[in-house]
């Protein structure tokens, strides 16, 4: 295993402009062709013609959104659907835009993975309405039987269910993010929270086309909900081309890219992006004290979770943001802030922050760093004072499962043999 430095060193992309690369990346094959192949022979355009997806976001009490990427022209756009362990007996026709990607990223290191291929893609997009609260449905693509999923509505305010809690997900640097998601899977689930750096190019061994076959089971499984990191920005485009193009309406309310918040069971999830401005005064600041205070004043409420990627509290090799702690933590206490779920920090820590009204009260904050980019050093910063409110911690790949119950939120903290490494509970 290479140190952290030497693996940001040797996964050094290669960007390629249309006219570099005209012969080997035009995803739009003939519509009667096979399984296309790059010029270094690879597979990256499947006979079904379906490039990424499908995934479910934008999930309320009555509707939800779902897209799918194709990169052959000509591919459906019905989708069937129904109540989970029923019939799929309802149709809906996507409405279908073409996107044009107008560079090559490669993943350096990986050059039998599918590449990200400048080109014109179609993105897919269905939005079904009128659905019941709390109910779980099942959908298949009608232009390929083997992509296919589920998907829960927001549940009722008391009623149980559960969410997956992760972050720094790269799946092509080891097989860990695989059998975390693999373990995770018994567990059903009805959406993942995710703390952001969703995909690394900077590994050299990943790109977004490769992502989407190694996350296919977490997207399947329910709502994808993913906050910002320092890695959605790691091309000059990134951002805009990838993360926006798939997540711009994750959530509700979008105050700016990334920025957005969601509900299930009484429970608000707020996310924001910590590589712009979040402190106090900022227009992420003014907005989100704003959004939960509303969000307080809601029939139901039961509390909220925050999510974000670089930690305002870690021990860990990287920084902590102090100040926007400071200024956050009085809106967490006022408005019920139950977790604050952070990454970056490549290992798992949970803090408990006792509130200033009362000390045997606390805010959680949960470092879930661990879901696959390559372990830190978790103890590098021990010496920090408010590591003292540090109660667990290890230099293991992670995910954490919180189980939402009428009166409180249980949380286990599991690692890719299906251990049990923490465990903890939160009254609501």
């Amino acid at each position: 295993m290479r140190s952290r430095h030497a693996w940001l060193v040797a996964g050094m992309l290669v960007a390629c402009s249309s006219d570099e690369n005209a012969s080997s990346s035009n995803p739009n094959p003939d519509a009667g062709a096979d399984a296309e192949l790059d010029a270094g022979g690879i597979e990256w355009c499947p006979a079904g013609g379906v490039s990424k997806g499908p995934w479910v976001m934008h999930v309320d009490g009555t509707s939800a959104l779902l897209r799918w990427e194709a990169c052959r022209p000509g591919t459906s756009a019905e989708l069937s659907w129904g109540k989970e362990g029923g019939a799929l007996d309802q149709k809906a026709t996507a409405t279908a835009k073409d996107v044009v990607i107008p560079v090559t990223y490669l993943a350096a290191l990986a050059p039998k993975q599918p590449q990200d291929l400048e080109g014109t893609y179609t993105m897919h997009e269905v939005a079904l309405s009128g659905l019941e609260a709390g109910q779980c449905y099942a959908y298949v693509l009608g232009q390929d039987a083997e992509k296919k999923g589920r998907f829960c509505t927001a549940r009722p305010s008391g009623q149980s269910f559960k969410i997956l809690a992760t972050g720094d997900t790269n799946p092509g640097l080891n097989d860990y993010t695989v059998k975390l998601i693999q373990v995770m899977a018994k567990e059903d689930y009805d959406l993942t929270l995710h703390a952001g750096d969703i995909q690394y190019y900077a590994s050299g061994l990943e790109s977004w086309q490769a992502w989407f076959g190694f996350m296919a089971p977490m997207l399947a499984q329910g709502a994808f909900l993913p906050a910002v990191g320092n890695h959605e920005y790691e091309q000059p485009q990134e951002f805009e081309l990838y993360y926006q193009r798939f997540w711009d309406l994750a959530g509700f309310d979008v105050k700016q890219p990334g920025v957005f918040r969601a509900e299930s069971g009484g429970l608000h999830f707020f996310f924001l992006n910590t590589e712009k401005d979040y402190g106090a005064g900022s227009v992420q600041f003014t907005w989100f004290e704003a959004a939960l205070a509303d969000a307080s004043k809601k029939p139901g409420y039961r509390g909220s979770i925050v999510v974000i990627h670089k930690p305002m509290l870690t021990c860990g090799d990287m920084s902590q943001n102090d100040g926007a702690r400071a200024a956050l933590q009085p809106a967490f206490e006022q408005y019920g802030v139950k977790f604050v779920l952070q990454g970056h920090m490549h290992g798992y820590e949970r803090f408990e922050v006792p509130t200033t009204a009362d000390p045997t009260k606390t805010t959680t904050y949960l470092t879930v760093g661990g879901g696959g980019g390559l372990i830190g050093k978790v103890d590098a910063n021990i010496d920090r004072p408010t590591c003292a409110m540090r109660k667990s911690s290890g230099a293991f790949y992670q995910m954490t499962m919180l189980e939402v119950g009428p009166t409180s939120i249980k949380g286990r903290t599991l690692d890719v043999d299906g251990k049990e490494r923490d465990a903890f509970e939160k009254p609501l």
